[in-house]
């Protein structure tokens, strides 16, 4: 290993970092701590932010993300009204549909039927407004950009398998994510030009149709508690599952 030919200032420098460490560690506990009670002070309507710098403020869903994105998002999780609300802002048709019986074993509330996203249309399906709400970030800021990039042409349809599906995940006694809508399964997506890319079939194919696809699933990730792919199982061959639900993973 080389040796520093001033040792002194090598060990000055190191002296220097370890004494300025705590200083550092506390400042950003002060930054974060200042940051948490601005939230607060603007939630109590003691002081006002701006709706984007706002935590607690549901996001617009049409702004580019931000550091915040992820937390406003989750306004979206646990406020059906708000959720419909900025979909509506987008000018999607998001209106929350009546709740199903509580007693039956697949509950159904706070859902929407989802049948376009930013651009690209799909097939109509009936899905959480928060699962709506998440893939309309990813289709806009991840899905249509990667795909000017690989291919220069924008998607004009996602292809999937559904949303809701009363049963319990395969091989177990649990109750499935789809048993309440609270999940997506993506097949593929359609070019603007007709050119159809499927999971089944261009996930490990090699060439610009791989990578897209790898990349898109990397984006799914931001926004989506779990996300698997034909990496994780052989359950998932054929598509990419999204889910809200308490596992947090990707593969």
């Amino acid at each position: 290993m080389r040796q520093s030919k001033y040792p002194e200032r090598t060990g000055e420098r190191m002296r220097a970092s370890a004494a300025l460490g705590p200083w550092i560690a506390r400042g950003l506990i002060l930054l974060i701590a200042l940051l948490m009670l601005l939230a607060v002070a603007a939630h109590l309507h003691i002081i006002t932010l701006p709706p984007r710098y706002d935590p607690f403020s549901p996001p617009d869903l049409r702004e580019k993300p931000t550091w915040l994105t992820s937390t406003k998002l989750k306004v979206l999780d646990f406020d059906a009204v708000s959720c419909a609300s900025a979909l509506g802002q987008t000018g999607l048709n998001a209106s929350l549909l009546p709740p199903t019986d509580p007693a039956r074993a697949c509950h159904l509330q706070d859902t929407v039927m989802m049948s376009r996203l930013s651009t690209a249309r799909l097939k109509p399906e009936q899905t959480r407004c928060n699962i709506e709400a998440r893939l309309y970030m990813w289709e806009r800021n991840v899905l249509q950009p990667a795909a000017q990039r690989h291919f220069g042409k924008p998607v004009r349809e996602i292809t999937h398998f559904g949303s809701y599906n009363c049963r319990t995940i395969h091989n177990s006694s649990h109750m499935s994510e789809h048993a309440t809508a609270n999940a997506f399964d993506i097949s593929g997506v359609v070019l603007a030009d007709g050119h159809s890319i499927s999971v089944k079939r261009n996930w490990n194919s090699g060439g610009a149709e791989s990578a897209f696809l790898h990349e898109i699933h990397s984006g799914l990730c931001q926004y989506f508690n779990l996300t698997l792919s034909p990496d994780y199982n052989t359950d998932h061959a054929d598509h990419f599952h999204v889910d809200m639900g308490w596992l947090h993973d990707c593969r």
